[in-house]
């Protein structure tokens, strides 16, 4: 199998509902940043954004290595690093826009449509969108 090349740059600013009461960043944000970022690469290799429904996450890490405060212009990276047979691991990292990282991290998605089955191998259509190495910036 070839090595996925799927990944996508974002540029957000982080808002005010995403801070705490010190003013940066609350450590929950990063959740929704890299799902944010994700339906942009499903968006963008032409994939079904339906898709999120049988995807469901079964490993997170996050390392927070800065702080990000509220109007701060960030750069959201996620990156395919694995697609399985039923799994895809992500890598995903928060930079500044001076190249600092902020955060960084991964996470696992398994593939299962059905939600009362196990998890079940990646349509083809997927596994050929992920692999193609198609690759684009989205700014809001």
């Amino acid at each position: 199998m070839t090595s996925p090349k799927a990944s996508i740059k974002i540029r957000r600013r982080v808002e005010w509902a995403e801070t705490d009461a010190s003013g940066h960043y609350h450590f929950s944000s990063i959740f929704r940043w890299f799902e944010e970022a994700e339906h942009a690469l499903w968006n963008s290799l032409g994939v079904s954004i339906s898709i999120v429904t049988a995807i469901p996450r079964v490993h997170v890490e996050v390392d927070y290595k800065e702080r990000l405060w509220f109007d701060q212009e960030i750069d959201l990276l996620l990156k395919v690093e694995r697609i399985g047979r039923s799994s895809c691991q992500f890598s995903f990292t928060v930079l500044t826009l001076t190249g600092q990282v902020a955060v960084s991290g991964s996470y696992t998605v398994v593939y299962a449509p059905d939600p009362t089955s196990k998890s079940e191998p990646w349509p083809t259509e997927i596994l050929e969108s992920v692999n193609s190495g198609i690759a684009r910036s989205s700014q809001p």
